[in-house]
């Protein structure tokens, strides 16, 4: 079994230790009363009047340069006084820990039920996550515009990826969400379920609702449009943002 890997510190971090234990060291065996002279505090004065005065331009140019060179990553949540956030953080790690953060839970686009899931409640599932995309992946947008300053590699294939998640979900919910959506209130507004033998009545409310799909005139189809779905978020999405799927495997 291997050692727990040591976590590497910011070299800035050890200068800033190394210095605050010399000023400790000196105040505990030096005299600096010496120190204590009207040209020495004027200097210090004067020297911390500057750094201070220029230290929110530096801080500015050091922001800039680090989204220039892709280290930082500027996100804005909501458009009120709580919802401003700064995230430092590479734009595609952070883009990575979001989008898997989000398909930690949603494990009708890897592995559909047909016994136990709700289709009605699947395709919103599928909507939502079609518009999490599409808002989230404004985080990449930014790699387009800085040209040579960015780190293109990964990035450009997330956004790759994304589009192909976007054109894939929107393809599936334009051929059978309005159409099942139609069916389904009908039949739970009605309480009754069309059966091809009509003397033969199925009672929405008191079905379970796995027997109730098999009877959408468009069953077969909708099944093999989760399935197709389910395939390319296994193939191409898993391995991309890295989520975790075993969990949702059935034991054998």
């Amino acid at each position: 079994m291997g050692g727990r890997k040591m976590k590497n510190y910011n070299p800035l971090f050890w200068g800033i230790l190394i210095i605050i234990s010399v000023i400790l060291f000196l105040c505990s065996q030096y005299d600096l009363s010496v120190l204590n002279t009207n040209r020495f505090f004027q200097n210090i004065k004067i020297i911390s009047t500057y750094f201070f005065g220029v230290l929110p331009l530096l801080i500015l140019m050091v922001f800039f340069l680090l989204l220039m060179t892709n280290k930082w990553a500027f996100k804005i949540e909501k458009l009120s006084l709580g919802g401003f956030n700064l995230l430092f953080d590479n734009p595609a790690k952070l883009y990575k820990r979001a989008v898997r953060s989000f398909l930690d839970t949603k494990r009708s686009l890897f592995k559909i039920d047909f016994e136990l899931d709700n289709f009605d409640e699947t395709l919103t599932s599928y909507y939502k996550t079609y518009e999490f995309f599409r808002e989230e992946m404004k985080i990449l947008d930014n790699e387009k515009k800085r040209g040579r300053w960015s780190n293109r590699g990964e990035q450009q294939e997330l956004y790759r990826v994304t589009n192909e998640v976007i054109q894939v979900l929107n393809e599936f919910l334009t051929t059978h969400q309005n159409n099942y959506r139609r069916w389904y209130k009908r039949v739970a507004d009605t309480n009754a379920v069309a059966t091809i033998n009509e003397s033969e009545v199925i009672y929405f409310h008191i079905t379970p609702i796995s027997e109730v799909q098999k009877y959408y005139y468009r069953y077969q189809e909708i099944c093999d449009g989760f399935a197709r779905v389910n395939l390319f978020f296994k193939s191409t999405v898993e391995n991309t943002f890295e989520v975790n799927t075993v969990k949702w495997e059935r034991a054998t």
